[in-house]
């Protein structure tokens, strides 16, 4: 028994140490970003950041599914019978689409929660053809 009590008065001893130095705090706050990003499995999303905008690169905008794919969640956001879902995959031949052609735009400016509200202004910045090219809203088209 005296072992035991010699252990639990040196890690109290310790937290103490700790505790007055601050460094608790500091520690802390080194691993709050870490714990903001863990799924429920456990794993750790880690996602790009663009310092040019200050936002991570959270969504990326599959033109001619009109859908999103949320990296954080891993849930895709796309119209299912005019209302808005979200699964883990999107349906076979959802619009005809398949996933594999990598049609997609990584959106850099928004990093919150609710990107759909600006599904009016990416149909027009990142219009999508039927020869599966993204065209660049910046390029001159006479399509």
């Amino acid at each position: 028994m005296l072992l035991i009590d010699l252990i639990f008065t040196f890690i109290d001893e310790q937290m103490n140490t700790v505790m007055k130095s601050g460094q608790l705090l500091s520690y802390f706050a080194m691993l709050l970003p870490t714990l903001m990003h863990a799924q429920p499995g456990g794993e750790i999303i880690r996602l790009p950041f663009d310092p040019s905008t200050n936002c991570q690169i959270r969504y990326y905008y599959y033109p001619n599914l009109e859908a999103y794919y949320d990296g954080k969640s891993g849930l895709y956001f796309y119209k299912d019978n005019g209302s808005w879902t979200s699964d883990k995959q999107i349906p076979s031949g959802y619009r005809g689409y398949g996933l594999f052609n990598k049609a997609n735009i990584a959106i850099n400016d928004y990093d919150d929660d609710d990107v759909i509200q600006f599904i009016e202004s990416h149909r027009k910045k990142y219009p999508y053809n039927s020869l599966r090219k993204i065209k660049n809203a910046s390029t001159a088209s006479i399509d």
